[in-house]
């Protein structure tokens, strides 16, 4: 199977709570590959995780018995300048990989980008790299990348801003059914969330976005919206 799963704590957890070699101790730290169940690092293999540092981040992530332990069992690697960086392109590798949408990854990369502003950039870029490609991606990873983008939009991990690289003005037919799930997500939050989510960009020098999230938007979403959701439309207009 794909996916190594088990239920922890309410949710299902990829790879959660992992058992046998490993250990908490800060001196095998040293050497973190060696304290891996051998199945967890069969299957980093599996996954192309080529490098020892992305080994480790995968094991740390799939091993973890929720995102905060993940956080603390990633500060154990200690990890440097670049290496940094693969935390995030593993999660998100992870996130978009999974058959269904797992929360887990999410709360991942917002308690890293909480902690420091590397991780935010790259997240974005992380992201960035996704959009471009969209056509590349199977339905399954548009699903979850539509979810994850949706949750770290909406916890304010990162902002609309995240779609600047986007030309609405111009969108590719494949891709419109890609941002119709995304804008409908996001106007499934409540009334405050979604002031706050099409709110922080409205200072922001990015008239191009703006104006062409609106057209999209009334285009394209107006019509198959109702009720609370064609409300939340028209609070997220006014923001702009």
């Amino acid at each position: 199977k794909q996916w190594y799963q088990r239920r922890v704590r309410g949710w299902w957890v990829v790879g959660a709570a992992w058992t046998g070699t490993h250990s908490e101790g800060p001196a095998a730290r040293k050497t973190p590959s060696q304290d891996f169940d051998s199945r967890l690092l069969a299957l980093a293999k599996k996954n192309h995780m080529n490098t020892e540092v992305r080994r480790n981040v995968f094991c740390v992530l799939m091993s973890s018995e929720d995102y905060e332990h993940c956080f603390e069992q990633m500060l154990k690697l200690n990890l440097r300048d670049k290496e940094e960086r693969e935390v995030i392109h593993v999660t998100v590798l992870c996130a978009l990989k999974c058959k269904t949408y797992n929360p887990y990854y999410a709360d991942v990369i917002a308690k890293f980008c909480g902690f420091s502003k590397n991780y935010q950039v790259t997240t974005q870029f992380s992201l960035w790299d996704r959009l471009k490609d969209l056509g590349s991606l199977t339905q399954t990873k548009k699903d979850n990348l539509i979810q994850l983008l949706s949750s770290l939009i909406a916890t304010k991990t990162i902002s609309l801003a995240v779609l600047k690289i986007v030309n609405f003005a111009e969108i590719q037919s494949d891709d419109v059914t890609f941002f119709k799930g995304l804008f409908t997500s996001l106007l499934s939050n409540s009334e405050g969330i979604i002031t706050e989510i099409f709110g922080r960009v409205q200072p922001l020098p990015l008239d191009s976005l703006k104006n062409g999230m609106k057209v999209f938007i009334k285009h394209f979403l107006k019509h198959d919206l109702s009720g609370s959701e064609l409300k939340n439309m028209k609070i997220a207009l006014k923001c702009f």
